[in-house]
């Protein structure tokens, strides 16, 4: 999906729900709603523990919209992607940083600040991780320092990772690499 797809399905579930529900998303589908024009995935990760919502009427509203939560691994289509706690690589949102990202008459779709989406990279940081990064860091001006204090926001499994610590160092000169030449 890219981001118009994206927001047909957002726009579709907010359609199909009859309560409100918040969901937090990050990911390929935060980019994506932040205004990356070239990026594309075939799911919304939704981070569970901070998202409001009532999981069966959301998985009712998906499936009818052919955007299952959760398929099997071997289902090929777009879908949402509920992360439980013990996979999320996520700080958990605060209403001085969240960003709402998408807005309908029952669904709201928000994200953590874009420094606290580039220390929910590091945990991967493959390449399309990496070209995320680097929009991230672009459109938000982020500095080094900004990232690392939300690595230290992250959960304490991740913050401690070192493939997370490996790969802030990557960015330290990844960041170095992207600055315009003089």
């Amino acid at each position: 999906m890219n981001r118009q797809d994206l927001e047909t399905y957002l726009a579709a579930l907010d359609e199909r729900l009859e309560r409100p529900a918040t969901l937090v998303v990050y990911g390929s589908a935060a980019v994506m709603l932040l205004g990356e024009t070239d990026r594309t995935s075939l799911d919304i990760d939704i981070a569970g523990p901070y998202s409001s919502a009532d999981y069966g009427q959301l998985s009712c509203a998906a499936a009818a919209i052919g955007v299952p939560v959760n398929p099997s691994e071997d289902f090929a289509g777009d879908h949402l992607e509920w992360v439980s706690p013990l996979l999320l690589a996520l700080p958990e949102p605060d209403d001085a940083s969240s960003v709402v990202l998408w807005q309908g008459a029952r669904l709201t779709v928000k994200t953590v600040s874009p420094a606290q989406l580039v220390a929910s990279k590091l945990i991967r940081y493959d390449e399309i991780d990496q070209s995320d990064v680097r929009f991230l860091c672009s459109q938000s001006r982020l500095t080094y320092d900004e990232v690392a204090a939300a690595v230290e926001q992250l959960p304490p499994r991740f913050r401690s990772d070192p493939v997370v610590r490996d790969n802030l160092e990557n960015l330290r000169s990844d960041l170095k690499s992207w600055e315009p030449a003089p």
